[in-house]
């Protein structure tokens, strides 16, 4: 037992590159801007609703009543501000927390008009940890500012990228734990499962809208909706096997995806954060990212001047 702490210590508190956790900080940091961009609708939706349908959740719950459109613009305009600030490592100390609790209030104050978004909230966990860490340490405004140059492996890059993963498998695990405790058996056999298809492709249809693509073949082939309710819990309890690298990451990761795709193509259900990939960042060394961006900057810039001389200059036979 006491070999296994110290095993468990040692990963928790492994020496990881400062780029690591900066590649990490620039793809929440992008995400959650263009995340903040797209709700530009619901900041003016929320600013028009009735007082009467405001629940307040999370910090939200200080407010006796909706917030005025004054200062949810506000919020606006703070988060988009900071956002920058935090994607590309400028003032980091002061814009990593404003853009974390503004990712904060704003997560709360939309779940206090009874949507829940759950990737929201992912992404919400995310920039906190980042806001408060030195994630501004390599590949930003900040290190340029004070040329130093970028330090070496440390617990200071690690403990933050290993805190990050294990939120991300227990986000799963805990949507799991709830899918038994909520569904039970109902759940392992595929009838609730069932149900929730039927009832987004009969919605759909209702609205006069596409119903997903995948709806009607799983419902049609119903021997597939127990072994597909079976696949998705397992990816959420198994979830933290990630956690061990090697071949089980190799696994999991494409399960996790392969799941995410499926909810998409048959209820039109996608947690984008996930999804995509960002909230999977932290099981990997993001820093090999790096050079393979590096790379493709360069090549797209010498092509973009390849370009502007051949425009630029006059052709040989201009005379003729």
């Amino acid at each position: 037992m006491v070999a296994l702490v110290h095993r468990v210590d040692r990963w928790l508190l492994a020496a990881a590159p400062p780029q690591r956790l900066a590649v990490l900080r620039i793809a929440v940091g992008v995400y959650g801007l263009v995340n903040l961009i797209v709700s530009v609708g619901e900041f003016a939706r929320l600013a028009e609703r009735p007082a009467g349908e405001f629940e307040p959740v999370g910090i939200a719950g200080l407010l006796d009543a909706p917030a005025s459109p004054v200062v949810l613009w506000s919020l606006f305009v703070a988060s988009l501000v900071g956002g920058v600030a935090f994607t590309i490592g400028a003032r980091f100390r002061l814009s990593g927390p404003l853009f974390a609790l503004c990712t904060l209030a704003w997560a709360s104050y939309h779940a206090s008009w009874g949507q829940m978004l759950h990737f929201e909230h992912l992404l919400v966990l995310f920039a906190l940890i980042i806001g408060v860490s030195p994630a501004a340490d390599a590949l930003s405004i900040d290190r340029r500012r004070r040329r130093e140059p970028e330090t070496s492996d440390h617990v200071r890059y690690g403990w933050p990228v290993r805190l990050l993963a294990i939120v991300t498998v227990v986000t799963y695990v805990l949507a799991g734990v709830a899918k038994l405790r909520i569904g039970g058996v109902a759940w392992v056999d595929g009838s609730t499962l069932a149900n929730h298809i039927a009832y987004s492709a009969t919605r759909q249809d209702l609205l006069g809208e596409p119903r997903p693509p995948l709806a009607s073949l799983v419902v049609r082939q119903d021997w597939l909706i127990q072994p597909m309710a079976l696949a998705g819990l397992g990816v959420e309890l198994l979830a933290p096997l990630a956690l061990l690298g090697g071949w089980c990451r190799r696994l999991w990761v494409p399960a996790a995806i392969a799941f995410h795709l499926g909810t998409l193509t048959t209820m039109f259900v996608f947690f984008p954060f996930n999804g995509l990939g960002f909230a999977l960042l932290p099981l990997y060394r993001a820093e090999r990212l790096v050079p393979a961006v590096r790379s493709a900057t360069r090549k797209i810039s010498r092509i973009g001047r390849q370009s502007s001389r051949s425009t630029s200059s006059p052709t040989a036979d201009a005379s003729t």
